[in-house]
């Protein structure tokens, strides 16, 4: 069972307006972060060259101080650069792992060769140039299942685009930019504070004030001496960090949590619990709302001749939608650690689609709604030291929670869950939920198995268990056999709309048998 672990301190940050900049302070912050993009972009250039040479990212590569010192204009910059995109790729790298990793569970090769590719995937070992040994006994992989893990991995890689380095943002420690309260010049208490930077010309800082707000005001923690610089429809901001350790350390210690919590996300209903609860009830509405909104300007830009991303409105509205889920995600989660208390989370790989809305909203619910709710998840983790484990999730949502009858009719609608074989009836995500919770106790291999193995196994169990079915002819739609596995294909069955009528007589006089194994 995969846990989340934190992999940075724990720290916030809010982006805050500069006050009164003037137009010779703007020019030089506007051209200090374009050289610093330009510089990212070739450190991009040759961590991905070292990366495909050596198999790693380096990010205390400095070879070549005095190039990249011309372009960002320091040799300290040069570093943070450095740090920030290696940083980045990795995120972007590791995301592909896990692409690599469901490509290995749904394919068809032998079980060896499976656990020595998920071997050389946990070591990040695609492009190693050396040997690679397996952790655990030592054994050499042969070069034949390298050249494989490889070939999968560019495969992985070619399928979507690289992180754009020329808009990152920029990141500067005490080295280059630091932060502190005004004394005296606080503009009526509107000024938070001062931020202090160096410019590309040698020897000239510049002071800015910062704007605050309520909610920046009031966050707890420590504000830490560094500075984000980053621009957004052709705005400047400036994002402002701070240290939460000391805070998060007093909360966990005092969080007192109990059992293992499964939680079941969608877009219905956005949270079911496996203690019966569904959270988060109405924000479909919001969504399908937000989805017109976003189809209305779109089709006004195809007529103009425009894509719907050179629209503001357009995209005010999608970072609208991010905000809001940002919002709900963050509101629910909250109340569930603070009504329910759990000691550990346990959910199923997370992907946020609907057929009801469209492929515009759902390919901006899959975007940003898994790194939002993993993000959360983090949190949690750094606040109340409340881990987050991942299951398998194939079946949930079809096998029964109460006799583990996995059938496709199982689910009648987007709310409804009737087992056609014990007739136990419940909301269909508090179904999911349940059987998430029960997948929990499931040994490690089993968050790596394909769908058709998982199938496979769940059809054993249940011809394992003595579990009893409903009274004859009370099962299935009017008309159909009493066992509902002559009709299910996971079983072995014919579907119903080719079983003739003389068969579903023939069936339904036969008591049930003991399901068969099927084939994966």
């Amino acid at each position: 069972m995969a846990r989340t672990k934190p992999e940075h301190p724990p720290v916030h940050r809010t982006d805050l307006l500069p006050s009164n900049l003037t137009a010779s302070k703007e020019a030089a912050v506007r051209a200090l972060l374009r050289a610093y993009r330009r510089g990212a972009v070739l450190l991009g250039r040759e961590e991905w060259r070292l990366f495909f040479e050596t198999g790693r990212l380096e990010k205390n590569h400095d070879v070549d101080k005095v190039t990249f010192a011309a372009v960002i204009g320091a040799a300290n910059r040069v570093q943070m650069a450095r740090w920030q995109v290696v940083g980045q790729l990795q995120g972007w790298i590791g995301n592909r792992a896990n692409e690599f990793r469901d490509l290995v569970n749904h394919s068809t090769l032998a079980p060896a060769t499976k656990q020595m590719l998920h071997a050389i995937n946990g070591m990040g070992a695609w492009f190693w140039r050396g040997e690679v040994a397996r952790r655990e006994t030592g054994e050499v992989i042969p070069v034949s299942v390298r050249r494989l893990a490889r070939a999968m991995m560019r495969h992985c890689m070619a399928r979507h685009r690289r992180p754009d380095l020329s808009r990152i943002s920029m990141r500067l420690d005490h080295r280059a930019g630091s932060i502190a309260r005004p004394i005296q010049a606080t503009q009526r208490g509107r000024v938070g504070w001062w931020v202090s930077l160096s410019t590309l010309e040698k020897g000239r800082k510049i002071a800015i004030p910062l704007l605050t707000y309520d909610y920046h005001a009031k966050r707890p923690g420590r504000v830490t001496n560094g500075i984000q610089v980053n621009e957004r429809e052709g705005r400047l901001s400036f994002g402002v960090v701070t240290d939460m350790g000391e805070l998060c350390a007093k909360s966990r210690a005092a969080y007192e949590g109990h059992g293992a919590l499964a939680l079941d996300f969608g877009l219905s209903t956005l949270l079911a619990t496996s203690d019966g609860r569904l959270l988060g009830q109405g924000w479909l509405k919001r969504l399908k709302r937000y989805d017109a909104l976003l189809a209305v300007i779109a089709a006004s830009q195809h007529r103009a001749g425009r894509r719907p991303r050179e629209s503001q409105r357009y995209r005010a509205l999608v970072e609208d939608v991010r905000g809001f889920l940002r919002t709900e995600v963050g509101r629910v989660l909250n109340r569930l650690v603070e009504q329910g208390k759990p000691k550990e989370l346990v959910l199923e790989r997370l992907d946020f689609r609907y057929s009801d809305l469209s492929r515009r909203l759902n390919a901006i619910l899959r975007n940003c709604g898994r790194s939002i709710v993993q993000e959360k998840l983090r949190d949690l983790e750094e606040r109340f030291g409340i881990p987050s484990a991942e299951v398998n999730a194939a079946y949930t949502s079809q096998a029964c929670s109460s006799c583990g009858y996995v059938d496709q009719r199982n689910r009648r609608d987007q709310k409804t869950f009737v087992c056609l074989w014990c007739g136990h009836h419940m909301h269909a995500d508090l179904n999911a939920a349940a059987n998430i919770e029960a997948r929990r106790a499931r040994p490690n291999g089993w968050l790596f198995q394909g769908k058709a193995a998982v199938l496979a196994e769940l059809v054993r169990e249940f011809g394992e268990r003595p579990v009893r079915a409903l009274g004859l002819g009370r099962t299935g739609s009017r008309g159909a056999p009493a066992d509902p596995r002559s009709t299910n294909p996971y079983f072995g069955g014919v579907p119903s709309t080719v079983v003739r009528s003389s068969e579903r007589r023939e069936a339904s006089m036969k008591s049930p048998d003991p399901p068969a194994l099927v084939a994966a």
